[in-house]
């Protein structure tokens, strides 16, 4: 019957946006990532050789940035498809119940884009660059790999440059510097993301970071950060205000079942960097990262 035909070919259509939604997330969290790999510590030849040389702050800040560039250029071209289209624009839409993932994925972009204005911060602080001009380079060179890979992706059959989630990843960016910027703000406030592998059901995907089945992203306002609270036991205390989706990827293959949802949660936890601090040494990761089943929380749904 007509009506068949038309819901399956819509079915299909529904299935590849999906799967170009969440490939094309992957590449920008790839090229993110990518950047953070050469910064790791005890990596390279990079740092060793820069000192070697002899290269100043600025030669090794413009070397990372036009490397960082180049390999990304290249690996767009070799495995995304870049140039073999465009230039085109898509739109994606915001937080619309009916968009690909509910809105997750512009959270998705702002926290990544602000956690690798935060890593590259460190990394130009650790060079000698002042505290202020390390979060303003840190955040542009954020910009600058976010924005790279969304122009490629304007190049390519597949995909599209999506200013939704360019103005996303300028979201986190610009959080990223004014936190930097500012120690006394970052000292109350953390931009999270928590990650569930034992929620979602028994179906995974590869890349965690667009797994938004398991997915949360929060703001943690943290009681240590306050100079008026004083209670050692308030102390380890925080504040969370969250953000999370549900049931997008489960109707992206079966829209005859539509459970989508999205939900806004607050709650306390347990400030993990202050508990651990005097036995571990945890390198900042829990101002980035969230654990699940730190915390206790009310959720609301979100209405359609």
């Amino acid at each position: 019957m007509p009506g068949r035909v038309h819901r399956k070919e819509g079915s299909s259509r529904m299935m590849l946006l999906a799967r170009a939604m969440a490939a094309r997330v992957t590449r920008q969290v790839f090229a993110g990532f990518l950047a953070a790999a050469l910064l790791l510590p005890g990596r390279p030849a990079s740092a060793s050789m820069m000192e070697d040389q002899g290269w100043s702050k600025e030669d090794k800040a413009l070397a990372l940035n036009v490397g960082t560039g180049i390999l990304a250029l290249g690996w767009g071209v070799w495995s995304w498809d870049w140039g073999t289209g465009g230039p085109r624009f898509q739109d994606e839409g915001w937080f619309g119940r009916s968009t690909t993932e509910g809105g997750a994925d512009k959270i998705g972009h702002a926290w990544t884009g602000y956690a690798i204005s935060h890593l590259l911060a460190r990394q130009y602080q650790s060079w000698g660059f002042t505290q202020t001009d390390s979060a303003r380079y840190g955040a542009l060179s954020s910009l600058g790999i976010m924005g790279l890979v969304e122009v490629g992706d304007a190049f390519s059959d597949d995909y599209g440059f999506s200013y939704q989630d360019m103005l996303f990843n300028t979201v986190g960016a610009v959080a990223g510097y004014i936190l930097w910027d500012n120690p006394e703000l970052a000292r109350k406030v953390d931009f999270r993301v928590e990650y569930n592998p034992f929620s979602g059901g028994d179906k995974y995907q590869a890349d965690v970071f667009t797994d938004y089945r398991r997915l949360k992203y929060l703001l943690a306002v943290k009681a240590d950060g306050f100079d008026a609270i004083q209670d050692p036991l308030l102390r380890h205390l925080e504040f969370h205000v969250g953000f999370y989706a549900r049931g997008y990827e489960d109707y992206s293959t079966n829209p005859s079942r539509d459970d989508r949802s999205q939900y806004f949660y607050l709650g306390i936890g347990l400030n993990l960097t202050r508990l651990l601090s005097p036995h571990v040494k945890t390198g900042g990761v829990f101002h980035y990262i969230q654990p699940p089943y730190t915390y206790i929380s009310k959720d609301w749904r979100i209405a359609p």
